[in-house]
């Protein structure tokens, strides 16, 4: 009995695409080859992880394994003509060439190829290899001021690459490539399986060539026939002006090598922004207090003012109230990939009482507050 895909990779049926997508990539990462070398148990729950991703990956293929299980990939998704079950058939125009012609297709789709003796088609060899490789998430710390004026990081990424040697094929240049002798070179086995229509022919990847139709006799002396290896590698990130905690930054093709020659996967940020001694971002704008004595308030005064640019000369109005808030007018945070466009600077004033009075200042506050009066 198939393995629940949910199951493999540890989510519940209610999740998200991305939610799936985040467990995938954990358990992948936790899997993968590479970092459980000679580790069988570890390579063969690295296959099913993926094939598992496979489907519930892809909203189509999910819908489908929700309705029809492990023989989701037998629907055809032609989505108009007649059904049953739930399985749409389309037919095309009644008659002739473009109606009943491409009925025997949909009967090879349920019960293999085979099916009929009038059957000449062949199927072409299909690579179960993934077009990408695995993408990868790091964290990565930003300061305020970083984010604001824009900065290069460097740090060390140790990943897999694809091979030189042999351009991430996995075998020897000139080496002798054959037809795979288990599929004849069709990339595809067909196995028995009982299913809800009958016992059927499935399809599934070859496992000796592993989709791919040919097999070499030479493997690389350089990756054993990986077709990659791991390297640490030393990479200088340009931080945009104005990203916020959560946000991503993508580097491509600095993820998990390809599979046999295929482009690399990316490498994404996971921006986290550290906490500010003085300052709390909002968005586009800065929050900041600095104390004040009631003097400022009533007199006026200039105050050297620190902000993501650096400290500033502010001017306090006369009387100004001590509960408003100063607005700094472009001494914000950048916008997103534009550094023309910033947010305010808000500065609240905190009151500063003094700890004592001399007689003489007594006499001249109770002069000022009779004379308000």
């Amino acid at each position: 009995m198939s393995a629940d895909l949910y199951q493999v990779l540890g989510v519940p049926k209610t999740s998200t695409q991305d939610e799936i997508k985040k467990a995938y990539r954990k358990l992948a990462h936790q899997h993968h080859p590479d970092k459980n070398q000679g580790n069988k148990d570890s390579e063969a729950k690295f296959k099913e992880i993926n094939n598992a991703y496979e489907v519930l990956g892809d909203q189509k293929k999910r819908e489908n394994y929700d309705r029809f299980g492990s023989n989701y990939d037998k629907v055809n998704q032609a989505g108009q003509g007649f059904g049953y079950g739930g399985v749409s058939f389309d037919f095309g125009e009644m008659g002739g060439q473009s109606g009943f012609g491409d009925l025997n297709d949909v009967f090879e789709t349920f019960f293999g190829q085979g099916f009929g003796a009038s059957t000449t088609k062949k199927s072409k060899p299909r690579s179960t290899s993934r077009n990408k490789g695995i993408d990868i998430e790091m964290g990565i710390s930003l300061t305020l001021e970083e984010v604001a004026m824009g900065s290069k990081k460097s740090f060390q990424l140790k990943h897999n690459i694809s091979c030189n040697h042999c351009a991430g094929k996995g075998f020897e240049p000139g080496s002798k490539v054959s037809t795979c002798p288990t599929c004849k070179g069709q990339g595809r086995v067909y196995q028995r399986v009982e299913t809800i229509f009958g016992i059927i022919q499935q399809e599934t990847a070859c496992p000796t060539c592993e989709g791919g139709g040919k097999v070499f006799d030479s493997p690389c002396t350089f990756c054993s026939g990986k077709g990659y290896h791991q390297e640490v590698e030393d990479l200088e990130v340009e931080i945009p002006v104005g990203v916020d905690s959560g946000d991503r930054i993508r580097i491509q093709g600095k993820g998990e090598a390809g599979y046999r020659g295929s482009e690399p996967g990316d490498l994404y940020l996971q921006v986290q922004l550290e906490q500010h001694k003085f300052l709390q971002r909002e968005k586009m704008d800065i929050n900041s207090s600095i104390e004040v004595s009631y003097f400022d308030l009533l007199l006026g005064a200039k105050v050297d003012v620190y902000t993501v640019w650096g400290e500033v000369e502010v001017q306090i109005p006369a009387f100004t109230n001590p509960e408003g808030k100063l607005r700094l007018k472009g001494q914000g945070m950048p916008k997103l990939n534009n550094s023309n466009s910033k947010g305010d600077h808000f500065l609240k004033l905190k009151v500063r009482m003094p700890n004592k009075l001399s007689s003489e200042q007594e006499d001249v506050l109770r002069r000022i507050r009779e004379e308000s009066n």
